[in-house]
C-alpha cells in the first residue's frame, strides 16, 4: 500500500520567488515551520507519515489515543512512499533530498518550473478574466500586471480610492503594499525595488471588504478537478492570515451568502471547475482559490479570484480536521499565534464524544513549539 510523506512548508510561496534549491526564510517563518511539523497528523490519510526533526512521544501517544490519527513520523523507508509537501518548490524538494529520499521519486526542474509559473499571480488574473466572460453577472475588475514605474503611477492615478500592489509570488499578506496618489512619490523607490525583484506587480483597486473566504479544490489523475468545500477565514492588515471559522460546511456557505447571493456563489463554483482544469491541466494536488465579498457602488459584491494557492492551505487543514475530528454541529475557531510563557504551546483541554472533539481547546502543535495552532470549540 502506498503512503504519502508530508512536509509542512509554510514558506513555499517565498521559496518560489527565490527559485533556488537552498532558501532561508525569515526567522519567524522558520519557527512557524518547525512548530507546524506535526500538522500533517491532522490532514494526512491513515498510514501516511510526516517529516519532523523531533516529536514529543508522550504528546504524540496521547493525541493518537484520543483521536486515532494513525499518521506517524517518517521511518526513512521510501518504498511505496510518495513525497507530498505543503507546496512544491525547489527548496521543498531539497528538504526531501536532505533526508535521502530518492531523487528519482521527486519532481524534476521542469516540473517545478511549471508549478512556479502556475503560482504566479498572473494565473489568478487569467482565471478571473475567464470567469468574468462566463458569468451572467458583474464581478470585480480583473487585476492588472504592471511592469514599469510609469504603469504603476498611471494605475494609481486612475483609482483615487487607493490600490493594492502585490508581488507575483507572495501570500498571507506578505509582498502587498497599499498605495494612493498622495504616497506614491515617496513609495516609488520601494515599488521599483519590487519590480526589480520579481519583474512586475499585480495591481487592483483597494476594496471595502466584507468577508474573506476560499473555495477549496483538488485536481486528481486525469486532470479532473473536484470541489472540496469552503473556507471562511480572518485576516488583518493587508490580508495577513490569522485564522479560520470552524463550523459545518452548510453554515460556512450561509455565512458567506449574507454578503453575496447564493446563486452567485454556486455559479462561480461551477464555472471555476472547468477553468481550473483548463489553466492547470498538468497540476496534481490540492489548491485554494481565495475570494472576497466587498461593498461596491458599481453593482458587484464579489471578487472571485483574489489569488490561487497551488498547494495545501490552512483552509484544507481546517475542513479536514472538522470533518474527521469534530462533533458535527460544533462551532469554534482555528487560529495561529505565537506561543508565550503565559500561553505555552501544546494545550490539550478537550471534551470528547468518542474520538471527536465537542468542546474545549486543543493546540495542534506539540509542547515546546514557538507557535500554537489553536482549535477552540464552544
Amino acid at each position: 500500500m502506498t503512503r504519502n510523506l508530508h512536509y509542512f512548508y509554510p514558506e513555499n510561496d517565498l521559496a518560489l520567488a527565490s527559485d533556488r534549491p537552498r532558501y532561508t526564510a525569515p526567522g519567524n517563518v522558520v519557527r512557524l515551520r518547525i512548530a507546524g511539523a506535526t500538522l500533517p497528523m491532522w490532514y494526512g490519510e491513515p498510514g501516511d507519515c510526516f517529516i519532523a526533526s523531533g516529536v514529543n512521544a508522550a504528546w504524540y501517544n496521547k493525541i493518537n489515543g484520543l483521536f486515532g490519527c494513525s499518521i506517524s513520523p517518517y521511518n526513512h523507508r521510501s518504498d511505496d512512499t510518495i513525497a507530498l509537501p505543503w507546496g512544491w518548490s525547489k527548496p521543498s524538494r531539497q528538504a526531501y533530498l536532505d533526508i535521502n529520499f530518492p531523487a528519482s521519486q521527486l519532481p524534476d526542474d521542469a516540473r517545478l518550473d511549471y508549478i512556479r509559473q502556475l503560482s504566479h499571480r498572473r494565473t489568478a488574473a487569467h482565471a478571473a478574466a475567464l470567469l468574468a466572460e462566463r458569468l451572467p453577472f458583474a464581478v470585480a475588475p480583473v487585476p492588472m500586471e504592471l511592469k514599469t514605474a510609469e504603469a504603476i503611477r498611471s494605475f494609481v492615478e486612475a483609482h483615487p480610492q487607493g490600490v493594492i500592489l502585490k508581488l507575483p509570488w507572495s501570500s498571507s499578506g506578505r509582498g502587498l503594499v497599499a498605495v494612493d496618489s498622495s504616497m506614491i512619490d515617496r513609495q516609488m523607490p520601494m515599488l521599483e525595488g519590487m519590480l526589480n525583484r520579481q519583474g512586475s506587480v499585480m495591481a487592483e483597486p483597494r476594496y471595502n471588504k466584507t468577508a474573506d473566504f476560499a473555495m477549496l479544490f483538488a485536481i486528481g489523475e486525469g486532470g479532473k478537478c473536484t470541489f472540496e468545500g469552503y473556507s471562511l477565514f480572518n485576516t488583518e492588515r493587508l490580508g495577513s492570515y490569522t485564522g479560520n471559522i470552524l463550523a459545518p460546511q452548510a453554515e460556512l456557505r450561509a455565512t458567506i451568502a449574507r454578503t453575496c447571493p447564493e446563486a452567485q456563489l454556486d455559479a462561480v463554483r461551477e464555472a471555476l471547475i472547468p477553468i481550473l482544469e483548463e489553466i492547470a491541466a498538468d497540476y496534481r494536488g490540492r489548491l485554494g482559490v481565495d475570494m472576497m465579498t466587498v461593498e461596491s457602488a458599481d453593482g458587484y459584491c464579489l471578487v472571485p479570484v483574489v489569488e490561487i494557492n497551488f498547494r495545501v492551505t490552512m483552509g484544507h487543514l481546517c475542513r479536514i480536521f472538522y470533518d474527521r475530528y469534530v462533533v458535527e454541529g460544533a462551532r469554534g475557531t482555528f487560529s495561529v499565534r505565537p506561543a508565550s510563557p503565559e500561553e505555552p504551546s501544546g494545550r490539550m483541554d478537550v471534551q470528547m464524544t468518542g474520538s471527536r472533539m465537542s468542546a474545549g481547546v486543543l493546540d495542534l502543535a506539540q509542547p515546546g513549539s514557538d507557535f500554537s495552532f489553536l482549535v477552540e470549540l464552544k
